[in-house]
C-alpha cells in the first residue's frame, strides 16, 4: 500500500464544497470517482480541510492509499482523463504511510474578490461581489492590518462550525485596488467556519463606513453581530495551502 499527495485545481461554482454530501455533487465526490475507475476500487481521499459550497481553489491538496505501481508523478496524469474539466489534478508524489494531511497544514491563503461600479458587469460579476458605490480603500488597508497576529477570531465565525478554538495567527492580510477589482487576501494557520467570507463581508463595512477601528473592536469584543455581513461564496478562492512534506 502507498500514499499519495495530490494538488488539484477546481472551480467550485457548480459544486457543494470540498467535503463528500449525499445531497450535493461535491469535489471531494467526484475525485473519488475518478480514482475508481484509474484503480479499480473505491479508495477514499482525504482532503486537506472543508471549503464552502461554491468556493473555488488554485491549489487545493489530497491524500489518498493505494496498492498500485505506477508512477507517483504520473498520477495526476491519469487521474485528469476520469476527471471533469472542471477538477484538474497539476502534481502529484508518494509521501510515508503515516503522513497526516490535515496535521501537516502550516498556512491557508484565501482571497476575496469585490468589484465597484454603478451597474452591474457580467463578465466581473462571475467571480467577484459587486458594490454599487465607492469604497475607502485605505481605511479597508488599515482595518485588515490589525488581523495580524494570534487573535481570537470569534466575531468572524458563524454557527456550525466544529473548530474548538476560535484562537487562530493570521500571517498576513491586505487590500489591493486594482481599477474596479478590489483584493482582499488573509493568510492564517486556519480559518473559523465562514471566517474569510465574514472578514470580506467586515472589510466592506470599513471601507463604506470608513472605520478601521471596527476590526480592532471586534477582535476585542469577539461580537459576531456587529461585524459584516457573510459575503456569497462565488468570489471566494482559495490561492494556496502551506504544509510540511
Amino acid at each position: 500500500m502507498r500514499k499519495f499527495l495530490v494538488t488539484i485545481q477546481f472551480n467550485g461554482k457548480n459544486y457543494g464544497g470540498w467535503q463528500r454530501n449525499d445531497n450535493a455533487k461535491t469535489i471531494q465526490g467526484e475525485v473519488e470517482k475518478a480514482l475508481l475507475s484509474l484503480f479499480g476500487e473505491s479508495v477514499e481521499a482525504t482532503g486537506a480541510s472543508r471549503t464552502d459550497a461554491g468556493v473555488s481553489a488554485h491549489a487545493y491538496p489530497f491524500c489518498f492509499s493505494v496498492d498500485t505501481k505506477l508512477p507517483a508523478d504520473r498520477v495526476a496524469f491519469k487521474l485528469n482523463r476520469f476527471l471533469p474539466k472542471d477538477i484538474q489534478a497539476f502534481s502529484s508524489q508518494e509521501v510515508s504511510a503515516d503522513f497526516d494531511l490535515r496535521a501537516s497544514v502550516k498556512s491557508k491563503t484565501y482571497q476575496y474578490l469585490l468589484y465597484c461600479s454603478p451597474t452591474l458587469l457580467p463578465l466581473l460579476n462571475r467571480d467577484a461581489y459587486h458594490v454599487k458605490t465607492p469604497l475607502d480603500i485605505e481605511s479597508m488597508k488599515t482595518g485588515a492590518s490589525y488581523l495580524v497576529g494570534k487573535n481570537d477570531l470569534t466575531a468572524f465565525s458563524s454557527k456550525g462550525g466544529d473548530e474548538r478554538s476560535h484562537i487562530k495567527t493570521v500571517y498576513s492580510a491586505s487590500v489591493e485596488s486594482d481599477g474596479e477589482l478590489i483584493k482582499i487576501t488573509v493568510t492564517a494557520s486556519g480559518f473559523p467556519y465562514n471566517g474569510v467570507r465574514i472578514i470580506a463581508g467586515t472589510l466592506l463595512l470599513v471601507g463604506q463606513t470608513s472605520n478601521p477601528d471596527l476590526i480592532r473592536d471586534l477582535l476585542f469584543s469577539r461580537d459576531r453581530s456587529k461585524a459584516g455581513l457573510t459575503l456569497p461564496p462565488k468570489a471566494l478562492t482559495l490561492i494556496k495551502t502551506e504544509i510540511n512534506t
